[in-house]
């Protein structure tokens, strides 16, 4: 296969790519952090297959531009995938730190300007930006080394987002020792079409896979990824939990997360609630779903939906935002907040106060 064959495979993987993630990203609906996240970090890998591979081809022109345009388009991607791979391990993300992911970018994009306006070379070869890559490659291997139970089953595994960023990684390594081959250029491309691949296969499989009558719990993009599990009745065979003291719990996580309002906190975790009722992760979880036939995850959103309903009917709270108020009551972000809204009630919060201020008192 020459370097234009492989120049076609990465466009078409790119395109793949582009493809799958716009619908995870696309603004206007509400989705849940884990497909945007993903998707967004997808797009822009699909930028940088699509760009080196039309520079193979002949389509696009080397140049300066272009080679910003590649570094900084992997100088966000890599933010996103660590972020998304926090996610998926089921672990907090800092709202103090968060943003400092970002830092690389910037500062490629002002240094990037400064010289430009110095009349200096702004080439930056890509040796520089290796360790950047390396780091969050570290990052992402950080989160899967200390992850959590996360609140539901990620979209696609911690340890693929992982694996991908070690072998991409390693394919720049290759291209920039022997770049001087025809067909080593092509190995980043080739190694972002073939996870483009890997990933529509993947969602493809979950479709076909899923028993008749789970349709809504396929891991399609822009959807919330799967629904918490529901454990196999094997996992409780041993428990010790009878009906009574699970109805004595279920009351006290309730009071926990009513009364303490343990609900608000963003990243309350499971861990964390059954420390607070004197209990083990193990018992909570299992009464919960045998006793409380709801997991984890949706206990908490119907007590945040709840409380979010509440204020929205008070009319002291116009004055604030409905992402405010999602925040207040625990939603990590907008998307999160309309969709468990939406899911819970069959509008969004918008509509839900549009309707409470026009329906006149009783």
């Amino acid at each position: 296969m020459g370097v234009q064959e492989l120049a076609v495979v990465g466009l078409v993987g790119s395109g793949v790519g582009a493809a799958l993630s716009l619908p995870m990203v696309w603004p206007g609906r509400g989705r849940a952090l884990d497909p945007r996240l993903l998707g967004g970090a997808m797009l822009l890998m699909s930028a940088i297959a699509a760009l080196i591979s039309a520079r193979l081809a002949g389509l696009v022109a080397t140049s300066l531009v272009v080679e910003h345009a590649i570094n900084l388009s992997g100088l966000c991607a890599f933010p996103l995938a660590v972020v998304y791979t926090r996610v998926a391990c089921g672990l907090p993300l800092r709202a103090a730190w968060a943003p400092a992911l970002w830092l690389p970018a910037a500062l490629y994009l002002v240094l990037t300007l400064w010289r430009q306006s110095l009349g200096r070379d702004t080439g930056v070869p890509f040796v520089w930006l290796l360790p950047v890559a390396l780091t969050f490659t570290a990052m992402s291997a950080y989160a899967l080394w200390h992850r959590r139970p996360p609140v539901a089953p990620p979209l696609v595994p911690a340890e693929w987002v992982v694996g991908f960023q070690v072998v991409l990684n390693a394919a720049q390594v290759v291209r920039m020792d022997f770049g001087h081959v025809p067909a080593v250029r092509a190995l980043v491309p080739l190694v972002l079409a073939g996870a483009f691949v890997a990933m529509v296969a993947f969602v493809t499989w979950r479709t076909m896979t899923v028993p008749a009558g789970r349709a809504d719990d396929v891991a399609m993009p822009g959807r919330r990824a799967f629904p918490a599990e529901v454990p196999p009745p094997a996992r409780y065979e041993r428990s010790t939990l009878d009906e009574t003291a699970a109805g004595d719990l279920l009351a006290h996580i309730d009071r926990a997360l009513g009364g303490d309002r343990l609900f608000a906190r963003a990243d309350l975790s499971l861990a964390q609630l059954a420390e607070a009722v004197g209990s083990t992760p193990h018992q909570v979880s299992e009464a919960l779903n045998r006793f409380g036939g709801m997991t984890f995850h949706e206990l908490l959103n119907r007590h945040r939906v709840n409380d979010v309903k509440a204020q929205l009917q008070d009319p002291s709270n116009d004055r604030y935002t409905i992402e405010g108020i999602g925040a207040s009551a625990g939603f990590g972000s907008r998307s999160a907040l309309y969709a468990a809204f939406h899911r819970a009630e069959g509008m969004t919060p918008t509509a839900f106060r549009t309707a409470v201020r026009s329906t006149p008192p009783a």
